[in-house]
């Protein structure tokens, strides 16, 4: 096992000892299980290595090492499809990789094995200035925050927020509404108080997903979204502004999200903000126990 971190890690089977012992280290404190921990050899020596590490939601998050000839090319193509076939979707149902753009021989052995290039994301961020910015709703709308008894509401408007939008289209169906939620939840440091949903008489207007980053005076956006009927009429523009001065009183002082490349109304919403560009990476997926979904331009889901 060793060996294939060191190969995952640092990109060399003798690579920096202590890169490994922090990893696992890592590993340890948060209980991520390395149990799914594959390597490929050429000629006798590990060349190739990929770890998938399960998370909430059935979904699993997929590291492959540096690939730095043809044989270790050769080699991961060949390993991830044995990874890939290997998954029980039971257990894990959507496999995800996130690589950099410069990053090319990865992306590309990621595709010959079959996994979907789904999109560009954009991570931004932006400071949090205290202050409260009340949600501005009309008389025919009502607020809720997240409760066991509220599971249905929240439910129904992130699935009413797919309704009609190009947003990473490949992924629509895949998972149950329970995954779907199980996973949000499981993002981060979780506060009811920062699940939003809003509706009229029970129909889904909009909802909004916010979480804390682990030991960091940092809040995520999680999910934003709308209802096809509620769409333009600036309630995503008022969610975040709410959200905004909400994570502040959590005493957050930075908010960051990511956001596909492609959907140009959503950057706009986060430019308008005052929201920054920090890093860009490519999802990768693959759905267990269906074939690759086509590459799919993504849109605004508000």
């Amino acid at each position: 096992m060793r060996d294939g971190l060191s190969l995952l890690i640092t990109g060399a089977v003798d690579g920096n000892p202590s890169a490994v012992e922090t990893f696992v280290k890592f590993a340890r404190d948060h209980d991520f299980a390395l149990d799914d921990l594959w390597i490929a050899e050429h000629r006798g020596r590990p060349c190739a290595a990929t770890l998938i590490i399960p998370n909430a939601g059935r979904t699993g998050m997929l590291f492959l090492s540096p690939l730095a000839d043809r044989d270790a090319r050769t080699a991961a193509s060949g390993l991830l499809r044995t990874v890939r076939a290997a998954q029980d979707p039971d257990r894990i149902r959507l496999i995800q990789a996130l690589f950099d753009p410069h990053q090319r021989p990865e992306i590309a052995v990621m595709q010959d094995a079959g996994f979907t290039s789904l999109a560009e994301l954009m991570y931004l961020q932006r400071g949090l200035i205290t202050g409260d910015r009340p949600l501005e709703l009309d008389g025919a709308c009502q607020c809720t925050t997240w409760s066991e008894a509220a599971r249905d509401l929240f439910a129904d408007a992130i699935l009413a927020s797919y309704e009609d939008t190009l947003d990473c289209p490949g992924l629509l169906g895949v998972r149950r509404i329970d995954d779907i939620l199980a996973g949000h939840m499981a993002t981060g440091v979780f506060h009811p108080d920062l699940w939003i949903v809003l509706h009229r008489d029970r129909e889904p207007v909009a909802v909004m997903l916010i979480n804390g980053v682990p030991g960091q005076p940092v809040m995520e956006l999680v999910y934003l979204g709308v209802s096809r009927a509620w769409r333009r009429r600036a309630l995503a523009h008022n969610l975040m502004e709410h959200g905004l001065s909400a994570a502040s009183r959590h005493g957050a002082q930075r908010m960051i999200l990511a956001v596909d490349r492609a959907n140009k109304p959503a950057r706009r919403l986060y430019r308008n903000l005052r929201f920054t560009s920090t890093a860009c990476k490519q999802a990768m997926i693959h759905i267990v126990g269906s074939a690759p979904a086509p590459t799919a331009r993504a849109d605004a889901s508000f």
